[in-house]
């Protein structure tokens, strides 16, 4: 697959130095420069990435301060040269006495054409750069990682994580991962003529795992859904924070570390370091953000359905977050702390539902959404083709 790629951006840059080469011969055909009884023409053409501005290029090129002042002129009436980049590049043709034949910038995926006009001014074109799409598809087993074996199989680091991302609601990589589970995805991206990548989606991923049992989805109007319509996004996250460790489970008979003596603890103790982010697990609004008692800094949510969620123990809360205030899953909402009637930093995290304490580790999945009818089958036949 790599070297398939890669022969494919080589024809394209090819092709786009071509057609820069081509462009000039003509510019000096009908100027009168270069005729076909004068022999072939004798054209110097550079291109590259933005390291520095235009105009060190261009000096770098040989012309001196007033063409490289009127060609910089001629491009500021279409193009900020300021906000040049290192992603933007150019190509720019030199005949043998020192003229710039030809200059064309692009940047954001448009050609900024540049040519001599009458009275040794330039005129300037834009015209949209030409983007190819196309599919890819791979599939393995792990070995070490999932990272590992996706990168070792050829699939983009965008791919990989939007992969990681789709089943972040059903599959934990960091502790669920065996030796032996099988990948596959296939994803979509656009590329253009000199073979960049501008954008990349995953349209169908599956895992088959020891741990996780079999895992599929499919791309639909922006989200991703299962061989039966159910959108693979849950109502709650798998967790609040990236943590070390579970230091305390939910229970009516827990000793309390500080209290010194046995109470119902109807909660989770997510262990992590202090400054840890924690983020919202599901959409909802913020009810309270301040101290209270042995909960310190404490964050409650209140979601659809009658669920509640609570944050303590939080070293400060994240910007903006204050009563009433909409959050949206995956949405920080404080840091990890060890305030209150705490031992060391810590999340508590609580789940209720009208009232009730809820064992967050045992909360069976909840569907966000589903999908009937024909885009439940489109999904489904993504996903069998996937399987092929």
């Amino acid at each position: 697959m790599d070297f398939l790629r890669e022969r494919t951006a080589r024809f394209y840059a090819a092709a786009a130095l071509c057609a820069a080469a081509l462009a000039a011969v003509t510019f000096l055909i009908f100027t009168g420069k270069w005729t076909a009884s004068s022999g072939d023409p004798e054209l110097r053409i550079s291109s590259g990435t933005f390291t520095s501005s235009l105009d060190s290029v261009l000096k770098a090129e040989g012309l001196d301060d007033a063409g490289r002042y009127r060609i910089s002129k001629a491009l500021s009436s279409k193009l900020d040269l300021r906000r040049l980049r290192p992603q933007d590049s150019y190509s720019v043709s030199l005949s043998t006495w020192g003229e710039v034949v030809s200059l064309c910038v692009t940047r954001d995926l448009q050609d900024y054409f540049l040519v001599p006009a009458s009275s040794g001014s330039y005129s300037v074109s834009v015209r949209q750069v030409e983007i190819r799409s196309s599919s890819a598809r791979a599939s393995g087993f792990i070995q070490s990682s999932l990272w590992e074996s996706m990168s070792a199989a050829g699939v983009p680091a965008a791919v990989i994580l939007d992969y990681a991302d789709i089943f972040s609601w059903s599959v934990d990589f960091l502790t669920e991962v065996r030796d032996g589970d099988r990948w596959a995805v296939a994803w979509d991206y656009r590329s253009d003529p000199g073979g960049k990548v501008v954008s990349q989606a995953v349209s169908a991923a599956v895992y088959d795992g020891s741990e996780t049992g079999r895992k599929a989805a499919a791309a639909h109007a922006g989200n991703y859904y299962d061989e039966n319509g159910d959108s693979l996004r849950s109502m709650f996250l798998r967790a609040p924070l990236h943590y070390r460790r579970i230091s305390s489970h939910f229970t009516n008979r827990r000793f309390h570390p500080v209290l010194k003596y046995f109470r119902p603890h109807h909660g989770i103790d997510y262990a992590a370091p202090s400054g840890t982010p924690v983020s919202a697990v599901a959409d909802g609004t913020v009810t309270f953000a301040g101290w209270k008692g042995g909960n310190g800094r404490l964050v409650i949510l209140r979601h659809g359905s009658g669920y509640e969620t609570t944050y303590g123990h939080l070293s400060r809360f994240a910007s903006g977050v204050r009563r009433g205030r909409r959050v949206s899953q995956g949405d920080l909402v404080g840091y990890v702390g060890s305030s209150g009637l705490s031992s060391g930093p810590h999340l508590d995290f609580r789940v209720k539902l009208n009232g009730t304490p809820l064992n967050f580790l045992k909360m069976k999945y909840r569907s966000s959404g589903s999908v009937s009818g024909t885009a439940r089958s489109a999904v489904a036949e993504a996903i069998r083709r996937l399987g092929e």
